[in-house]
């Protein structure tokens, strides 16, 4: 590897000419124009120049030192900290958010072609609505309607699983364009409506959490997880389809 010619500034954190060091700047490693910061002044300059520097793999100090930066008072330096643990941490902030959130109110509108599990494309004019409360599940599709009611514990681990697994508090984020979020107090969550000049959405999802957050979210094709959420609920409603397709036997 090549030698770094000049020298290195401990405070902004660069290599620079022996000209940009003073005699004492040199053996400090502290070029000129750093030696006229104020105390304060360097602090600050060398933490953002270790900020910028860190390895991509962290050790648990680094980590823990990186964590309460993003609290400093100094809002420069917390500012970077965050951009560089979201870096560094990209799942961090979802993962914390996960725990925070709890549906109670659900209703989620498919208008396009999904994908069963043989890969076979079928039209989808589906509504479904879910409910923690009364612990219901309703499904209409070709103008009739189905409900059927979970347990608790089932209604509990079918809403966690669609905040853990499905990440639909991210689908805004990650594949969607949002809808209006202020709801006029008469307004219900399961009303999404399409103006006559709006393209219509292949999917609408309306989110109430036991927080008080609201989310309503859209989209303009079919995602992974926006397939497999609806292939999930329609597979609570299976049993029933067979049992009025089932036949005795002669």
């Amino acid at each position: 590897m090549a030698k770094k010619h000049g020298h290195y500034c401990k405070v902004c954190g660069e290599y620079k000419s022996n000209e940009s060091f003073s005699g004492k700047g040199h053996s400090a490693h502290i070029c000129k124009k750093c030696a006229v910061l104020s105390p304060a002044e360097r602090s600050r300059e060398m933490t953002l120049a270790r900020l910028m520097n860190l390895p991509y793999r962290l050790s648990a100090e680094q980590k823990a030192w990186l964590k309460g930066l993003q609290k400093d008072k100094c809002p420069e330096i917390a500012e970077a900290a965050q951009m560089v643990y979201a870096e560094h941490f990209p799942y961090a902030e979802r993962n914390e958010r996960k725990q925070q959130l709890h549906i109670s109110e659900m209703t989620f509108v498919v208008q396009d072609e999904l994908w069963d599990e043989y890969g076979d494309s079928f039209d989808a004019q589906i509504m479904f609505i879910l409910d923690r409360k009364t612990r219901l599940i309703s499904c209409t599709q070709a103008g009739a309607s189905n409900t059927i009611e979970l347990t608790a514990k089932e209604m509990r681990k079918l809403l966690n699983r669609i905040v853990n697994a499905y990440e639909v508090f991210c689908w805004e984020e990650d594949f969607s364009q949002e809808m209006p979020d202020v709801l006029g107090e008469e307004e219900d969550l399961a009303d999404i409506e399409v103006s006559e000049d709006e393209e219509q959405p292949s999917w609408s999802v309306s989110v109430s959490y036991s927080n008080g957050e609201k989310q309503q979210m859209k989209g303009f094709d079919i995602p992974i997880r926006v397939n497999e959420l609806a292939l999930d609920l329609l597979q609570y409603f299976e049993n029933d389809e067979d049992a009025d397709d089932d036949e005795p036997y002669i």
